[in-house]
């Protein structure tokens, strides 16, 4: 909210909106607006950083899980995971975070399965939505 919406002079007393000049009411006006489009543009930003937000954290709660390189695994080796990867290309929303279809790799598998490429960070997937799945 600015400043100016308190309804408070620089000494803190109320001044009431009754005594602006008109030319004061419209750059306080126009301070609000401005305020006010400032915030609707910040609320609508952080969308692309919510979709990555939940993708760290979803990697972070995979990785408590599932502490060890799999492709190491695989090859009788015992490394620590640091990082999640597809193991099919996530082409829908639902292929992205179904978790079967992730693995927990250390770095170097990391970069070497994924060739470097970067990941596209779907949607999540709502809590209220409606999937039908099969076990």
């Amino acid at each position: 909210m600015p400043a100016c919406c308190t309804g408070r002079n620089h000494a803190g007393f109320f001044m009431g909106y009754a005594g602006m000049a008109k030319k004061n009411r419209a750059a306080h006006w126009q301070e609000h607006e401005q305020s006010a489009d400032k915030a609707e543009k910040a609320r609508a930003k952080p969308l692309k950083d919510d979709k990555a937000k939940a993708w760290r954290k979803a990697c972070a709660d995979y990785l408590l899980a599932n502490r060890y390189c799999y492709d190491c695994t695989k090859r009788g080796y015992t490394s620590p995971a640091d990082q999640v990867a597809h193991i099919d290309q996530p082409i829908s929303q639902v292929k992205f975070w179904n978790i079967d279809n992730w693995q927990a790799l250390c770095e170097p598998c990391f970069q070497r399965i994924t060739e470097g490429k970067p990941l596209t960070v779907q949607e999540p997937i709502p809590k209220d939505a409606k999937l039908y799945t099969v076990k």
